[in-house]
C-alpha cells in the first residue's frame, strides 16, 4: 500500500473509531432493592437509545452518601450525574459543587411548569436552578396488621379514619404489641443513628418542636422538643416498645409493630411474610406534620460531560420516565402525581391507601431545611444522640450540650 492509501485508510480508521467512541457517565444514589433494579434498567435503555454513552450506576449507603461524593468531589474523582437529599442541597451549593440547569426553565420539551413551585424553591436560587427533584416524598408510618391482630388493638388506619389517630394512642399500641405478642411495637429512629431525622423530625414537629429554628439555630433543646425526645426515650427505655440503639431489628423481619419510612420502603416488603399496610402519620399537639423527603437529580459542577450528563437528566426527570420511577418515588410532576396511572402504580399497595397515607399528607409535609454545615452539625447531633440513647440519661441536659456544640460550629 502506498502512502497516499495508508493515510486514507488511517484516517477512516480514527473516524471510525471517534463515531463509536464512547462517554462513560458516573451516576451516584442510594437507592436499593428494586429501586435499584429499575435505575440499572434505565441507564441500560438510555445507553441502548444513546450509544455514545455509556451509564455506570454507583451506590452508597443514605448515611455515608453525602460526606462521600463530596470527598469524592474535592479529589476530583466524584460522579458526573447523582442524588441529592433536600437535607445536603445547601453545602453542596455553597461549595459551588452543583452545575446550573437554568436552561431547562426555557425547554418547552422538559415543562418546568410541571413541577409545583414550592417542589423548586430548595434547588433554585435567583434565576438558576440547581437540581431537580424526582421524589417529594413523605414519610408514611408501615404497619404489621398481624401484630396488631395478635394484640387486640385497632390498627392505624382505622384509628385515622376514627380521628382518634395521635401520638398517645401510638404509644398505647407499641406497648400493647410488645406486652401480648413479645415483638417490638414500633421504630422510630433508623437503625444507623447517622439518619437520625428520618423518623424522628415527624415526631418533633407534629409536637411543636423541632431541629432547627427559622435563623438555623439550634432548636432540639426547646421545651417541645424535649418533650418530644422524651416520648421516644419513654417508649424505648420504661415501656420497652421500641428497640434499644444498636439492636438490629427490621420491620421486615415480621417482628416489628410499625416502622417509619417512604414509601419507597414498600419494595423490600415484597417477600414479607406478613400482612402490612401503609397510614397517615400520627397527629401530635401542634397537629400531624410529616417529613417530606425531597431528594432530586443533579449534575456535578466539575463533570467533564456536562453537557452528556445533563440530556440523560431530562431523560430521568422527564412525564414518561417518571411515571415508571413513581413507583417508588412520589413524583413532583403534577401531571403524574394526580394521575390514577400514580396512584395504582404500586401493586403492593392500594390506590385508596395510597391517597389517604400519601398524597393527602402533601400540603402539611415539611421539607427539613438545614446549613450549609449541616454535615458537621450532623456528626455532633448524631454523636449526641448516642448519650441520650442511655436509660438513665437526661433528656434535657443532653439535648442542651448538643445545641451548644452545634451552635458553636
Amino acid at each position: 500500500m502506498n502512502r497516499t492509501g495508508l493515510l486514507i485508510s488511517l484516517s477512516a480508521f480514527l473516524l471510525s473509531s471517534a463515531a463509536t467512541a464512547q462517554t462513560t457517565l458516573r451516576f451516584s444514589t442510594w437507592a436499593g432493592g428494586d429501586g435499584l433494579a429499575l435505575l440499572q434498567q434505565l441507564a441500560q435503555e438510555y445507553g441502548a437509545q444513546n450509544p455514545t454513552v455509556k451509564v455506570s450506576v454507583e451506590v452508597t449507603p443514605f448515611a455515608d452518601y453525602a460526606r462521600k461524593v463530596a470527598v469524592q468531589l474535592a479529589s476530583g474523582d466524584g460522579p458526573d450525574v447523582g442524588w441529592l437529599a433536600e437535607a445536603s442541597v445547601p453545602t453542596f451549593l455553597a461549595n459551588r459543587s452543583l452545575l446550573d440547569l437554568a436552561t431547562f426553565k426555557t425547554d418547552s420539551a422538559f415543562n418546568v411548569a410541571d413541577f409545583p413551585t414550592s417542589a423548586l424553591s430548595l434547588w433554585t436560587q435567583g434565576k438558576s436552578l440547581y437540581g431537580v427533584p424526582f421524589s417529594n416524598s413523605p414519610s408514611v408510618l408501615f404497619y404489621n396488621k398481624d401484630l396488631f391482630k395478635q394484640a387486640g388493638v385497632a390498627d392505624p388506619m382505622t384509628q385515622y379514619a376514627k380521628g382518634t389517630w395521635t401520638y398517645t394512642s401510638f404509644r398505647t399500641a407499641a406497648k400493647a404489641i410488645k406486652d401480648k405478642t413479645g415483638s417490638y411495637g414500633a421504630r422510630i429512629m433508623r437503625l444507623d443513628i447517622k439518619a437520625w431525622n428520618s423518623g424522628t423530625l415527624p415526631v418533633l414537629w407534629s409536637n411543636g418542636g423541632n431541629a432547627f429554628d427559622a435563623k438555623l439555630k439550634c432548636a432540639l433543646n426547646t421545651p417541645a422538643s424535649v418533650q418530644a425526645f422524651q416520648l421516644m426515650h419513654d417508649m424505648t427505655f420504661k415501656d420497652q416498645s421500641v428497640p434499644r440503639p444498636g439492636d438490629q431489628t427490621t420491620f421486615q423481619g415480621g417482628k416489628l409493630g410499625m416502622y417509619v419510612d417512604n414509601v419507597s420502603f414498600s419494595a423490600q416488603l415484597k417477600d414479607a411474610p406478613f400482612k402490612w399496610g401503609v397510614a397517615p402519620m400520627p397527629k401530635g399537639s401542634a397537629g400531624r406534620i410529616t417529613q417530606l423527603g425531597q431528594a432530586g437529580y443533579v449534575v456535578f459542577a466539575k463533570s467533564a460531560h456536562a453537557a452528556e450528563g445533563q440530556a440523560f437528566l431530562k431523560f430521568l426527570a422527564s412525564p414518561a420516565v417518571m411515571a415508571r420511577t413513581a413507583k417508588f418515588f412520589p413524583p413532583p410532576r403534577k401531571s403524574v402525581l394526580n394521575s390514577p396511572a400514580y396512584l395504582g402504580s404500586n401493586p403492593a399497595i392500594p390506590a385508596a391507601d395510597v391517597k389517604t397515607a400519601l398524597v393527602s399528607q402533601l400540603a402539611s409535609a415539611r421539607v427539613f431545611k438545614t446549613g450549609d454545615n449541616y454535615l458537621r452539625a450532623n456528626d455532633v447531633i448524631s454523636s449526641g444522640l448516642e448519650s441520650l440513647c442511655q436509660p438513665g440519661a437526661n433528656v434535657g441536659n443532653v439535648l442542651n450540650d448538643i445545641c451548644r456544640q452545634v451552635d458553636g460550629l
